[in-house]
């Protein structure tokens, strides 16, 4: 409520100042809180056969909960301190008053998001833009689908694109590319993580590849990677051939690209595989019948009966 009702005039000497250390403090503190949790989950294989007592497992389960909802706190923090939406203009007729209605409603869910004048004074401080940053791109891979989209929807790319035109460090973008990366790895079999994570790669795979080879060098570290198929795609993207007609298709390319870096779902991790070597036979085999007529014992039977037996 500060943010949204400081004036103007009170940007630079008011909130820069304080909104400054803020980030700083909820940048290290939940970037050391959210490590605490991805170590914790991890370890849950190696820990598996031991019994844990139910008062720790359901402290683990509140901070986690509580952790969440800080995180979501801050980035509707960072939302409405640096981004605001505009809306397109509508092109119904005016004197159709429920077409105009309908219109509305359709498209209020859409916009374009921009820099807020209050984000612009915050961004041209570098620090503030770094711990902004930072914070952005690290929650992608934080566990909470919630905050992961729509930071990815939201912030990542409206913060980003303010400084695609400078010259920024290789080791920059590839931390970039790579955060981006491992928030599909975490939240990629998630619908709507998936499409909002990967229309961030493709974005900013776009603008960036052309300067710098290191995204390339990335891609081809994906798992299972079809290398002919990222050779074509990687031309089109350097020669930046690719006209709008075709932005479908290069989307689903894309897609196709980067499946190997998407992870599994959280209970299948630790999931144990059932190897047996040979299982046993459920049902017993019968034995076979013997015929009787093929049975040398039976012959003395059969000779009493005879013809021959009679003449005597």
């Amino acid at each position: 409520q500060l943010v949204m009702s400081c004036p103007h005039e009170y940007y630079d000497s008011l909130l820069c100042p304080l909104l400054g250390p803020l980030f700083t403090y909820l940048q290290q503190r939940l970037s050391f809180r959210w490590q605490i949790i991805n170590q914790r989950t991890s370890l849950c294989a190696q820990q598996e056969n031991e019994a844990y007592e139910e008062n720790h497992v359901f402290q683990e389960m509140v901070e986690e909960q509580l952790l969440q909802l800080v995180t979501r706190e801050v980035i509707d923090l960072l939302s409405v301190t640096c981004v605001t939406r505009k809306c397109p203009k509508l092109s119904a007729n005016k004197e159709d008053a429920d077409g105009d209605k309908r219109m509305v409603l359709k498209d209020s869910s859409k916009g374009i998001h921009e820099l807020s004048e209050l984000g612009k004074c915050l961004l041209r401080s570098e620090d503030i833009y770094l711990n902004v940053l930072t914070i952005c791109f690290n929650s992608l891979s934080w566990r909470d689908t919630v905050h992961c989209e729509r930071t990815a929807g939201v912030l990542c790319w409206t913060l980003l694109k303010q400084v695609l035109g400078g010259n920024l460090l290789p080791e920059a973008v590839t931390w970039i590319y790579t955060s981006v990366l491992k928030g599909l790895q975490m939240h990629g079999q998630h619908e709507g993580c998936s499409a909002a994570l990967t229309q961030l790669a493709l974005l900013i795979y776009e603008s960036l590849r052309p300067r710098y080879a290191e995204l390339r060098f990335i891609m081809n570290q994906i798992p299972d990677i079809q290398v002919d198929a990222l050779e074509q795609f990687d031309q089109k993207a350097i020669q930046s051939a690719v006209t709008k007609a075709g932005e479908k298709k290069k989307k689903e390319q894309f897609k196709q690209l980067i499946a190997g870096a998407v992870g599994k779902p959280l209970g299948q991790q630790f999931k144990k595989e059932v190897h047996i070597q040979k299982l046993p036979s459920l049902f017993k085999k019968p034995k076979p019948t013997k015929d009787v007529l093929e049975n040398t014992d039976s012959a003395g039977l059969i000779a009493l009966f005879s013809p021959d037996r009679d003449n005597c």
